[in-house]
Order: C-alpha cells, then sequence, then structure tokens
C-alpha cells in the first residue's frame, strides 16, 4: 500500500502589532506584477497599506513583494500564494498556543503548541496522513 503524504507548508511572519490584512486573503505583493489599469482598487488599497509612492500614470510604484516588517508573530500559508492564518501575537508562544487550540487544517488538527513552535521553525513539513504526525521522506 501506498503511503499518502501531504506537505503542510506554514511559515512565521514577523509583522507590525497593528498590521491590517484579512486572514486567508493572498498578500497583494505575492501577486503583483506591472500595474496597467489605473482604475484598479487592489492596487490602490495595496499602496495605502505599504505607503508606497504613486506612479504618474496612478499605479502603486512596486519594488518589494513581502509583508511590512514588525514585532507580531503571525501564522502565514505558503501552500497557496500566500496568506495570513492567525491573528498577530506579541509572543511566538500566545501565536503557538492560539493555533494549538484554532487550527481548521485538517491535517494540522490536533497539533500541540509544541508541534506548532517545531512546525513553524521549519516553515514546511512532511505529514503522513495515516497518523497526522511528521511523516519520515
Amino acid at each position: 500500500m501506498v503511503k499518502m503524504i501531504m506537505m503542510a507548508n506554514r511559515e512565521l511572519k514577523r509583522v507590525p502589532l497593528n498590521f491590517d490584512w484579512e486572514l486567508n486573503k493572498v498578500w497583494h505583493g505575492y501577486l503583483m506584477s506591472t500595474c496597467l489599469d489605473d482604475s484598479c482598487d487592489d492596487c490602490k488599497e495595496f499602496a495605502r497599506l505599504k505607503k508606497l509612492k504613486i506612479e504618474s500614470h496612478g499605479c502603486p510604484f512596486f519594488d518589494f513583494l513581502e509583508p511590512p516588517k514588525g514585532n507580531g508573530f503571525q501564522c502565514w500559508e505558503t501552500t497557496s500564494e500566500g496568506s495570513p492564518i492567525s491573528p498577530i501575537f506579541k509572543t511566538l508562544d500566545a501565536l503557538c498556543g492560539w493555533l494549538a487550540k484554532n487550527s481548521g487544517d485538517t491535517v494540522l488538527r490536533g497539533y500541540t503548541k509544541k508541534d506548532w513552535e517545531d512546525l513553524l521553525k521549519e516553515k514546511s513539513i512532511a505529514m503522513d496522513m495515516d497518523t497526522n504526525k511528521p511523516a519520515e521522506v
């Protein structure tokens, strides 16, 4: 029988404690390319949040892609383009405690605070679908 393995890609990001980005919404910086339409509301919202300068044609000047850095701790999924999946916490311990109680992930449900700390240090982990624990690959 073939063993089922799934990659659970989660990443710890350090963001400002007042970072205002919707959970489970892909960060626009990961999707941005040259803006061709000056009526693009998403581009303008991204520019407002990042305090970007605006080009003469009305679109933001993109010289980076990552969310702003800060003192807060937030968990992001990186299986797709990348989006936050937790609120922002002042400590890693508080974030991992929240994730242990609130993870909706089928693969990661039941993880303890220590499991989350280990996973976030690794950024990506192969999961054994039978045992729901890290897999040997």
